[in-house]
């Protein structure tokens, strides 16, 4: 015999209810994590900044690293410039971080070497963790010194280039680069 009609629906209903909020969660998680997906991947949430003071900061600490050194000689020219934070938003239309790649070489006051050991000791005293003090891993095996900045959140690169193919002159490769920055409402990247 069949079930009367009451006792199906109550069958259906515990079985259909269980689905239905299952799938609600799933279509809540969803949204949740697509509008959450920058911060997961980045591990932070981006700062909304303006670009130019987002460079002008990483051009003050390629300058504060330029005087650490002790070092005089001839510097690449031209400053930090925005870029795409490729991790996130790689058409460069919310999302950038800033680059800084410079060098000095010819040098007519100090020696690389004093140039790479006084940044080793003036980073730590101005709040940068150095995360590597070794050498490259290309075939030179050049010097280098990477080194992180908790409270700005920039990353250095430092590469005493005395080995390279061709022999052209010795040179210190620095590198500074910012943490990703969301564009403010409006702005053109």
């Amino acid at each position: 015999m069949s079930e009367p009609r009451s006792g199906l629906l109550r069958k259906v209903r515990r079985l259909f209810l269980p689905v239905v909020s299952l799938a609600a969660a799933l279509i809540v998680l969803g949204y949740w994590y697509m509008s959450n997906d920058v911060e997961g991947k980045l591990g932070y949430k981006p700062e909304v900044r303006a670009v130019e003071p987002a460079e002008h900061e990483v051009n003050s600490i390629s300058s504060q690293v330029l005087d650490w050194m002790g070092v005089k000689g001839k510097v690449t020219e031209g400053g930090g410039m925005a870029g795409a934070c490729d991790a996130v938003d790689p058409e460069f239309t919310t999302y950038y971080q800033v680059n800084h790649p410079w060098s000095i070489y010819d040098l007519t006051s100090g020696t690389f070497e004093q140039a790479m050991q006084n940044l080793r000791e003036k980073l730590p005293k101005n709040g940068w963790v150095i995360k590597r003090d070794g050498h490259t891993n290309s075939q030179a095996r050049n010097p280098e010194i990477v080194a992180f900045h908790p409270g700005s959140h920039h990353w250095l690169t430092v590469e005493w280039a005395w080995k390279r193919s061709g022999n052209p002159p010795k040179m210190i490769m620095v590198d500074v680069d910012s943490r990703c920055y969301k564009a403010p409402e409006g702005a053109k990247l």
